[in-house]
């Protein structure tokens, strides 16, 4: 259970939270546990130095040294971590440092007699107020006043480090609380921390009267809308509000750790504990799944045994009715296989020649004259095409061609080569004879899977078109034409009933 000790110039009270998100009641004394306290005391004190361009352990030890000459007669102090601003040097060293100290610290220390269990820290109420500025993105340059009972704490922040705090007594009027705000920003102006009336500064009013955004905007200083987080403590105590943030141990610690050895050897101890309760959980976590996997591959390693079994038992079966009939097995395989290779995935040669003969469709008088349908072997790489005299002076780019690769991961198909001799009408000329033979070769590219190898539009057009007239010979009215087409690709090995 939480615990609070609330330390102020006129007494020392304890606070518990019953729950993580419950009020904070007051209790009547120490509760055994660890203590967080809280200070609201004049003691508390601010203050920037400058520090050099040093880095690591020397920083530190230059910012400690500063600590003990500045604060020498208190323990409760401490340096808050620097505001990352401006280039990258000032980011690694920042030139600016602010300590902190509850200095005199004679209070602070008769209170602390009073605390039985482990001390976990130390926080003052300047402090913790700079931490809910940054931590609900404040304004840089901010006069945060808060308001008690009897008292009236003034924080200044600029570029989000505190730079004065004072704690004065407050009376119920807005205009002695204005007063007292006004007070300290005349001393900043005369200090030079900020400039005298340059601009207009931003004041974070917690719990005041009625009445005192009115008088301070009249003096240049706007009033910022409370955070709707807290909305609710407009006219109600703030301890609350701060007593949640030191309980969970903000930057700031003003104790020292000789006195909390205690509290800090109960947190190692417990999160030793959890590292260790983890690293079991994964040790059991990382066994139980060895154990499992090896439990699932000997029984997966079971069933394969059993199924290769029962297969080499139905293979025995299969043989021996083969044997029966008089025929050996392996002749059966051959006769399924030519079955399957020569017969069942032979193209059709009915559709493939259809689909041929709408490429002539369109040309009157064409007339197929000599037609050669070969099936090739599922390895052949080439095509004989054209294989007679007249196609040997083609072109090389109607030569012989290969026929396209299949994929290499995929079983070999077979092709079909279509060798067809045309004739056209004997009215046709020699441009359009040369006009018929290129639409014939655009509709054949057209059909699905088609690759056309020898091409007589190529031997027309490369012919002199123009010297077609009286005198000539009568031009060979025969074209032919070699086509690949797409054979079946054979099903896989499962579907072919090879036994």
């Amino acid at each position: 259970m939480p615990t609070i000790l609330y330390v102020t110039a006129e007494d020392a009270t304890w606070w518990s939270q019953t729950s993580a998100k419950g009020p904070w009641t007051a209790m009547p004394g120490p509760i055994l546990g660890p203590v967080s306290v809280v200070t609201e005391l004049t003691e508390e004190t601010l203050l920037e130095i400058s520090v050099p361009r040093v880095f690591g352990s020397d920083r530190s030890k230059f910012v400690a040294r500063q600590l003990a000459n500045r604060f020498p007669d208190t323990r409760f102090r401490a340096a808050l971590p620097p505001q990352p601003t401006g280039g990258l040097m000032d980011r690694l060293a920042p030139p600016q440092q602010v300590l902190v100290a509850v200095d005199p610290p004679d209070r602070l220390q008769a209170a602390l007699s009073q605390v039985e269990g482990p001390l976990a820290g130390v926080w003052s109420t300047s402090l913790l107020l700079t931490q809910l500025a940054k931590r609900h993105a404040l304004p840089a340059t901010l006069l945060m006043v808060l308001s008690h009972a009897n008292t009236t704490r003034i924080v200044f922040l600029k570029n989000h480090a505190p730079l004065l705090t004072r704690l004065v007594a407050a009376n119920e009027t807005a205009a002695d609380q204005a007063a007292e705000v006004l007070r300290t920003i005349r001393h900043l102006e005369n200090t030079r921390v900020i400039e005298r009336g340059t601009q207009r500064l931003t004041a974070l009013l917690m719990g005041t009267g009625k009445g005192l955004a009115a008088i301070l905007s009249a003096d240049r200083v706007d009033a910022w809308p409370l955070p709707s987080k807290w909305s609710g403590h407009t006219e109600t105590d703030w301890r609350g509000v701060l007593f949640d943030l030191a309980r969970h141990q903000p930057p700031g610690q003003l104790a020292p750790l000789a006195l909390r050895t205690t509290f800090a050897a109960q947190r190692l101890e417990k999160s030793a504990r959890i590292a260790i309760g983890v690293c079991l959980a994964a040790t059991v976590a990382a066994g139980s799944g060895s154990v499992l996997a090896l439990l699932q591959d000997r029984n997966a390693k079971t069933l394969l045994n059993a199924n290769s079994q029962a297969l080499a038992v139905q293979i025995a079966e299969v043989e021996a009715i083969i044997t029966a009939f008089g025929v050996s097995p392996e002749l059966l395989r051959r006769a399924l296989a030519l079955d399957h290779d020569e017969i069942t995935t032979a193209p059709s040669i009915a559709a493939q020649l259809t689909e041929v003969s709408r490429a002539f469709s369109p040309i009157a008088g064409a007339r197929i004259k000599n037609l050669q349908w070969q099936l090739l072997p599922a390895s052949a790489t080439t095509s004989a095409c054209p294989s007679d005299a007249s196609a040997q002076t083609a072109t090389a780019a109607t030569a012989a061609a290969p026929i396209p690769p299949a994929d290499a991961a995929a079983a070999p198909v077979r092709q079909v080569e279509l060798k067809m001799t045309v004739t056209l009408g004997p009215d046709a000329g020699p441009r359009l004879r040369l006009q018929q033979a290129t639409r014939i070769t655009e509709n054949l590219r057209a059909l699905p899977g088609v690759t056309v190898l020898q091409d007589p539009a190529l031997n027309l057009r490369d012919g002199d078109l123009s010297s077609g007239g009286a005198g000539r010979a009568e031009p060979e009215r025969t074209l032919q034409w070699c086509l690949v087409l797409p054979g079946n690709a054979p099903p896989p090995d499962g579907e072919k009933g090879a036994p």
